[in-house]
């Protein structure tokens, strides 16, 4: 019976280092940084200039749930604008004058979080978002025109890739190809 019991007592002290270890934390501690919640920004495609304002919430370490309104003039790449020779300015062939306002929700994916040290860091998103459309009659004045809009409604998936760039925690840069 003693033998059994310091056989026991042997095998626990052995035993000791390797309970105690898994109790041990050795990974580096990493602080968690505070991604930006909101963002304005300008945008450019190949209908026209916008402005868009962007809302994100961190869901997890390296993803964000975003939330973006555009808000954009649309044109077609056929509408030149023409000058008589008094300076006068018209358009041939334009109908209807094109506002586009979208509201994208999706997420936000940093890829190589943990590979690329410093302040430059490539994402993905994927998402869906619905489409409001104004169109107006060009041949009526900007403001009386309103009157006679018509409305319209689309939605659809969208994807892209990007970078950011971020000077400080509170100044960055984001270049996005949706």
């Amino acid at each position: 019976m003693r033998t059994v019991r310091l056989a026991a007592i042997t095998a626990f002290l052995l035993m000791l280092p390797l309970i105690s270890r898994a109790q041990i934390n050795n990974s580096p501690v990493k602080l968690t940084e505070k991604r930006s919640h909101w963002a304005i920004g300008l945008m450019y495609t190949d209908n026209g200039f916008g402005l868009s304002g962007t809302y994100f919430k961190n869901i997890g370490r390296t993803t964000d749930l975003t939330l973006k309104l555009s808000v954009s003039g649309v044109t077609d790449p056929s509408e030149v604008e023409y000058y008589d020779i008094y300076g006068n300015s018209y358009i041939a062939g334009k109908v209807n004058r094109v506002y586009l306002t979208t509201l994208s929700i999706g997420l936000k994916k940093n890829i190589f979080y943990d590979d690329i040290e410093g302040n430059f860091k490539p994402f993905i998103r994927a998402g869906v978002a619905p489409s409001f459309v104004i169109t107006t009659p060009f041949d009526r004045s900007f403001f009386k025109a309103f009157g006679y809009a018509q409305p319209g409604f689309a939605i659809g998936p969208y994807g892209g890739i990007g970078i950011e760039y971020q000077e400080s925690n509170s100044v960055g840069m984001s270049i996005t190809a949706d």
